[in-house]
Formats: C-alpha cells, structure tokens, sequence
C-alpha cells in the first residue's frame, strides 16, 4: 500500500518548500550583495599588501597577523586581533 499523500499536488509542495525556504534564507538585493563582496575583497588585498610591505609600521604589524587567503579568515583574524587586547 502506497504511503498517503501529504500534498495534493506538486503545486501544493512546492509552494510548501518556498514558505519553508523563506525562514531558512535571506534574500538580498544583487547589487548590495555584490557591493559588500567588493569592499570584502579590497579590504583583504589592503591587509594583504600592507603585511607584504613589512616597513615595521604598526599598520603593517597588524595586517601580518590579520592576513589570510580567504575574506573569512580575515574578518575572523581581524576580530582576533582587537578582542585579544
């Protein structure tokens, strides 16, 4: 015996997983998005060539501990580095 339908039809169930999708995602507008990854992106090239220029500046100490391959691991290296003192 087939197991009992909980949707009368795909329109229902997809209809179902978009309101479900809508408490599991935040929608953006693309260009605010894309905006955000931009400045992201410009502040890890900033930490990452100031940490390469080394002039013992205490900017470019800080950029050495904050540097990383990854925008991530830069917020999370930045955050570190000012709750550590």
């Amino acid at each position: 015996m087939p197991r009992p339908r909980i949707y009368e039809s795909d329109a229902a169930r997809k209809a179902a997983q978009r309101e479900r999708d809508k408490t599991e995602w935040l929608q953006v507008r693309r260009d605010g998005y894309n905006a955000l990854n931009a400045r992201l992106e410009t502040l890890q090239r900033a930490v990452n060539d100031a940490a390469r220029r080394a002039d013992g500046t205490p900017k470019s100490a800080a950029a050495k501990e904050c540097r990383a391959g990854s925008v991530e691991t830069v917020l999370e290296n930045l955050t570190k580095y000012f709750e550590s003192e």
